[in-house]
């Protein structure tokens, strides 16, 4: 038995499910808009990874949610797994994706087959803060670089010289504007 509601303005009826599966389609039409023809062409038959079998029928809503995670991915860029952050591009994405199409593999619970396919296609590692071992590296040196340069210079040698110099010089400043203030 199905659930019917009735349109308190027309009072016409209708079947909760096709409203749901109507607007599980309409979401998905978004999707495959965001994704380009290519892609979701892809995206479906790695989808069909996730049946239990080759003849397994999947449910519009977990296809929906199955979708919907792989445009998260692509959407994003990065993703997580055994606790480490990876970037990657739509370039490698797609890449992937056809490895693991091609692999013909059935049963999937999530997409770690997939993340796994990535880090094998060179998704680069990310910290915490979002950057690459390389950003990491390039901001360390110059760091580093920056300390010798200071080190090595005649720059104040505390911050509170620092911040007596800059009070001198808004006295000193005072003192030419206002010549009679001495």
């Amino acid at each position: 038995m199905t659930d019917k509601i009735t349109c308190p303005y027309c009072e016409r009826s209708f079947d909760v499910d096709q409203a749901e599966l109507a607007e599980l389609m309409r979401q998905r039409a978004e999707v495959a808009a965001k994704l380009g023809q290519r892609f979701w062409r892809l995206a479906n038959e790695y989808v069909d990874a996730f049946r239990a079998s080759p003849s397994g029928r999947i449910s519009i809503k977990r296809r929906a949610r199955i979708i919907e995670g792989l445009a998260a991915l692509v959407e994003i860029a990065e993703f997580a797994l055994e606790g480490h952050r990876y970037r990657v591009d739509r370039k490698m994405i797609t890449s992937a994706l056809t490895a693991v199409c091609d692999a013909q593999k059935f049963g999937l619970k999530n997409h770690n087959y997939l993340k796994r396919a990535l880090v094998s296609h060179g998704a680069e590692r990310v910290s915490a803060q979002g950057l690459t071992a390389k950003q990491e590296q390039a901001i360390e040196a110059a760091r580093l670089a920056k300390s010798r340069a200071t080190s090595s210079s005649a720059a104040l040698s505390s911050e509170e010289d620092e911040i007596l110099s800059r009070d001198e010089i808004t006295r000193r400043a005072r003192e030419i504007t206002n010549p009679n203030t001495r």
